[in-house]
This record gives structure tokens, C-alpha cells and sequence, in this order.
């Protein structure tokens, strides 16, 4: 089996100190929104030229760092700073805004067409239907540090989540109740995404793991695959910031020492690496074609598997 990242495009944003969070549109897959640490929002055309924004909202939080980007449909687009805004992308107008109590949020994940789940800074995992101006639809407070990441099953029933105090915990988002946590790691959680070919969890954390649960075994890890980085960061290693899938078989991680490594699960194993980025990957983004990176942004080729 081969496999090899090529460099697609470099895109330069200015008035940018540091891009939080991308994602492609889920059907004109030239269209990418990126979210900043100055509280701004673009959407530009990557195959465009020189002039290829296509929507700037300038301190769409009122300044406050937009933390993550979603499109929630073909439609409207959520972000989220210290509350979640659900925008309109036909009209440009904001048409929910749902408040998080002066929290800042860290982690946002859309799970269908009316609930969206958060885990913010303090450790609080909550659920909101975006449909309408109601309550929270749940919430939970067992983490002790931010929630640093979420992902959901093909069910769209079950919710995991990693924090930075070193625990993954899921919650039943049909239930409204945290089914377990696992037990406390040395090092805090940084990323996760679910491998459900496999029956696996995988988690990213900042001593430069991988640590591998079983689905619905969530006390302690089945499996772990130390990743080296050239950063001091957590005991000498890197931390990985950012997981996405290529296939049943193989995820792409970002770490802290500015690479993107395609991995192999179970056989584990470093397949592939490009080594060009500036500084730490915090997020990673995929489309048919490519994947994004930042926090600068950059494009790579989706890697063919022959």
C-alpha cells in the first residue's frame, strides 16, 4: 500500500494572528468558512483568484475568538464564541442566537437537523435544540477541564467527548444522560473521532498518544500508540490537536510540532507525514478532494490509497 500527501494550495488570510477552525460547505466543496481569534468569519472560494471572498463578517461575536465553524445544512452556517449564532447564508442575517451564560465554548458539534451539542470551557456538555428559542435540551457538568472535542455515532445517538482533564465521557443524547466516564489519564484529551469499522474510539492527547477505546467500553482503553513529536509540549512529545478519518482503516492527525501524519489503526502505524506546517494544526477539515489545516490555512491532497 502507498500513500503520500501533496501540497494543494497555501492560502494567506490577512488581519489573521490565528485561524481557530475551517470546514467546507457540504455541497459547493469550494466553498470554505474559517473562523478566527479576532472574531471574524469568512467564506472564501478556493478556486478562486486574488478577490476570492465570498462572505466577510467582521466581529461577528462582538470580537470575542470564534472557537468553531459549522454548517448545520446547505443554508446556515453556526459558529461559536460565548454563545452559538445560527446564521442565514441566503439572507446574511443571524436568525438564533443561543447564549452559553458568559462561558467561552471550546467544542461544537451538529448532530442533526435541530440539535447541536457544545462543551465549553468549564467542563459543561450541553445539547439545544437551534430549531427554537427554548431551554437547553440537556446538560451535564462531570468534567473537571474544558471540553476539548466531540463526536457523535452513525446512530446519532451516542455523543463522546474528550477533555483536557484527561477523561472521555459519553452521553446518550436521546436519553438526556451521561451513560460513563473513563477513568482519570495523565495526560488531557485534545481530540477524538469514532472508527465504528473497527468498533473503536480514537483519542488524541497531549503527551503525544493515541489512545484506543472500545465503542461502549468506555472505563478504559483497549489499545495505545505513542506518536513522537520535535516539541517539548507533554513529556518531551507533541500533542495531537486534530483527528480526521481518510478511511475504515486510516485517520490523518495534526500535532503541535506542525505535521499532519496519516495513521494506521490497528495494525498501528506512522504511514505517511507532511512536515510544512508553521505552527500546531489545531483543526482538521476534510472534503472529497482535500483536507485543511490550521491555524494557518493551508490545503493538501486527499491521499490516494493504491
Amino acid at each position: 500500500m502507498a500513500f503520500s500527501f501533496d501540497l494543494a494550495k497555501e492560502v494567506t488570510v490577512e488581519e489573521c494572528d490565528m485561524i481557530y477552525d475551517t470546514q467546507f460547505h457540504p455541497t459547493r466543496h469550494n466553498i470554505l468558512a474559517f473562523s478566527t481569534i479576532e472574531g471574524r468569519i469568512q467564506l472564501i472560494d478556493m478556486n478562486g483568484g486574488t478577490n476570492n471572498v465570498v462572505m466577510d463578517l467582521k466581529k461577528h461575536h462582538k470580537g470575542s475568538p470564534i472557537r468553531k465553524v459549522r454548517f448545520a445544512s446547505d443554508q446556515f452556517l453556526v459558529s461559536a464564541a460565548k454563545s452559538v449564532k445560527l446564521l442565514d447564508l441566503n439572507t446574511g442575517q443571524v436568525v438564533r442566537k443561543i447564549d452559553n451564560c458568559g462561558q467561552k465554548i471550546y467544542s461544537l458539534l451538529i448532530v442533526d437537523n435541530y440539535l447541536l451539542c457544545i462543551g465549553d470551557d468549564t467542563g459543561v456538555f450541553k445539547g439545544f435544540d437551534y430549531r427554537i428559542d427554548r431551554g437547553v435540551y440537556m446538560e451535564v457538568k462531570e468534567c473537571d477541564e474544558y471540553i476539548s472535542d466531540l463526536d457523535i455515532d452513525e446512530s446519532k445517538r451516542m455523543v463522546v467527548a474528550t477533555s483536557g482533564d484527561g477523561t472521555l465521557s459519553a452521553f446518550n443524547v436521546r436519553a438526556k444522560r451521561m451513560e460513563l466516564q473513563s477513568e482519570l489519564f495523565d495526560a488531557g484529551f485534545q481530540s477524538i473521532r469514532y472508527m465504528e469499522s473497527k468498533g473503536k474510539v480514537v483519542v488524541g492527547a497531549e503527551d503525544g498518544a493515541l489512545n484506543i477505546f472500545n465503542v461502549n467500553q468506555w472505563g478504559n482503553i483497549s489499545d495505545r500508540f505513542p506518536i513522537r513529536g520535535n516539541t517539548t509540549r507533554g513529556q518531551g512529545m507533541c500533542s495531537i490537536d486534530g483527528i480526521e478519518l481518510i478511511n475504515d482503516e486510516t485517520i490523518v492527525v495534526g500535532s503541535s510540532d506542525g505535521k499532519l501524519r496519516a495513521v494506521s489503526v490497528q495494525p498501528n502505524k506512522v504511514i505517511a507525514t507532511i512536515d510544512d506546517c508553521v505552527s500546531d494544526p489545531q483543526n482538521i477539515q476534510k472534503h472529497p478532494k482535500h483536507f485543511t489545516r490550521c491555524s494557518q490555512l493551508t490545503t493538501a491532497n486527499n491521499p490516494d490509497l493504491m
